[in-house]
C-alpha cells in the first residue's frame, strides 16, 4: 500500500516538472501562436522559481499540520484545475494564469518527499522512497525535453486529461495515513523555534550552503549549457544530447546510491561529487568532441544529482521527522536561491562572451562546496534521532 502512494506521488513529483519546461523547448513557436514575445514565454517557466522562494516555508508548515492524504489531494487537485485554466480561452493570459498556479502548487508537492517518507515507510525504506521521488523529478524534466517539441502546444487539452486521472487516483486510491511522523518527547515545539533550531546545527547550514551552490551549478550549467558548447562549434542538437545524457546518468545514478551509501559516507559523497566536477567543468568549456561532452555529462549527473536523496534524508535527520516538510522546504528554498543567484552572476559573462572567467567562477563554486564536504559534511544519513518504525 505504501508503495500505491509512492507511486501516486512520484507521477505528481514527474508531471510538475514537466509543467514547468511545458513552453521552453517551443518558445519561438508558441510566442507566435500567442502574439507575444520570446520573453513573455520565458516568464513561463520563469514564474516557477520566483514564486518557490516565499511560498517555501508556507508549504513547509502547512505539509508538517496536514495528513500526507490531503497534501497529496491539494496538489493533484490544484495541478488538473492549473492545466483546465490554460485552455479555457484563447489569449496568452490564460495561459501564464495557468503556470502562475502550477508554480504555487509546486512548493507543496517538491517538499513533500519527506513527509510521505516519514509517515508511510520504515526507516531503512525511507531512502530508497526519496531515490524514487527524486528519479521522478528528474524524470520529468527529461520528459519535457523529449517529449514538447514532438507534441506541441496544441496537447495542452491532454495534459487535463491525465492530471484529471491523477487527481481521481487520489481520491480513490489513496489510503489515509497509517500513523503521524515519530515526535520528540514533550511538548511540540513551535515552528518559530523549530526553524532557530534548524538555523543553529551546524549540519543543516552546511547541507543547506552546499546545496545553494551545487543546485546553483547545475542550472547556470544547464541554462548556459548551449551558449558554452557553442564556442566550439556545437549545434543545439547536440549540446541538448548533453544535457539528457546528464539527465539520465543522474536518475540511474539515484537508484543505486542506497548501495553506494553503505560503503562511502554522505562526507565522502559530497566531497567526491564536488572535486569530480571540477574536471568535468574544464572538459565542457575546451572540448569540442561530442562523444567527450556526452561523457562529461554523464560523469556530471552522477556526481551532481545522485546524492540528492541523501542530502535530504540528511537535512530530516538534523531537524526530526515531525519539522519535515519545514526542513526540506527551507532546503530547496536554498536551492533555489543559489539557482538564481549564480544564473544571474553568470549573465554579463554570457553577454560577453568570457567563457573562460565563467570556467574560473563555477570551479571556485565548487572549491567552496569541496571545503562545506570537509569541514561539515555529515558522516552518515541514518536517522539518530529515536525509531519511528511503524508497528
Amino acid at each position: 500500500m505504501r508503495y500505491r502512494v509512492l507511486t501516486v506521488y512520484a507521477a505528481l513529483q514527474a508531471l510538475m516538472q514537466f509543467e514547468w519546461l511545458r513552453f521552453a523547448p517551443i518558445t519561438s513557436e508558441i510566442a507566435i501562436h500567442y502574439g507575444v514575445s520570446p520573453s513573455a514565454i520565458g516568464t513561463l517557466s520563469l514564474v516557477f522559481p520566483l514564486l518557490f522562494i516565499p511560498l517555501a516555508l508556507p508549504a513547509g508548515m502547512l505539509l508538517d499540520r496536514v495528513p500526507v492524504r490531503t497534501s497529496l489531494r491539494i496538489s493533484a487537485v490544484g495541478m488538473a484545475l492549473a492545466a483546465l485554466l490554460r485552455i479555457l480561452g484563447p489569449s496568452y493570459g490564460f495561459l501564464l494564469a495557468g503556470q502562475v498556479m502550477f508554480s504555487v502548487l509546486q512548493p507543496l508537492v517538491l517538499a513533500l518527499v519527506a513527509r510521505l517518507a516519514a509517515v508511510w515507510f520504515d526507516e531503512d525504506e525511507r531512502l530508497r522512497a526519496t531515490e524514487i521521488s527524486s528519479m521522478a523529478m528528474f524524470a520529468g524534466l527529461g520528459l519535457a525535453f523529449v517529449l514538447v517539441p514532438m507534441i506541441g502546444y496544441q496537447t495542452l487539452w491532454l495534459d487535463v486529461l491525465v492530471l484529471g486521472a491523477l487527481a481521481l487516483l487520489t481520491w480513490l486510491w489513496v489510503p489515509a495515513d497509517p500513523r503521524e511522523a515519530a515526535t520528540t518527547p514533550g511538548p511540540r515545539p513551535s515552528w518559530r523555534s523549530a526553524m532557530l533550531a534548524m538555523l543553529r546545527a551546524p549540519t543543516f547550514l552546511v547541507l543547506t550552503a552546499y546545496f545553494f551552490l551545487a543546485n546553483g551549478y547545475f542550472n547556470a550549467i544547464s541554462t548556459w549549457l548551449e551558449s558554452i558548447l557553442h564556442r566550439h562549434g556545437i549545434d543545439p542538437q547536440t549540446a541538448g544530447i548533453v544535457a539528457l545524457c546528464m539527465l539520465i546518468s543522474g536518475i540511474v545514478c539515484m537508484a543505486l546510491i542506497e548501495r553506494v551509501s553503505r560503503i562511502l559516507s554522505l562526507r565522502m559523497l559530497m566531497l567526491i561529487a564536488a572535486l569530480g566536477s571540477i574536471g568535468v567543468t574544464v572538459v565542457l568549456f575546451a572540448s569540442s568532441s561530442p562523444i567527450v561532452l556526452g561523457l562529461a555529462g554523464i560523469v556530471l549527473g552522477a556526481t551532481l544529482l545522485a546524492p540528492l536523496p541523501l542530502l535530504i534524508q540528511a537535512v530530516v535527520n538534523t531537524t526530526g521527522e515531525e519539522h519535515a516538510g519545514t526542513a526540506v522546504s527551507l532546503f530547496f528554498l536554498m536551492g533555489n536561491a543559489g539557482a538564481a543567484a549564480i544564473i544571474a552572476a553568470l549573465e554579463p559573462i554570457a553577454d560577453a562572451g568570457q567563457w573562460t572567467l565563467g570556467c574560473c567562477l563555477l570551479i571556485a563554486l565548487l572549491v567552496v562546496q569541496a571545503a562545506l564536504a570537509v569541514i561539515g559534511g555529515p558522516r552518515q544519513t541514518r536517522s539518530t534521532i529515536p525509531s519511528a518504525d511503524m508497528p
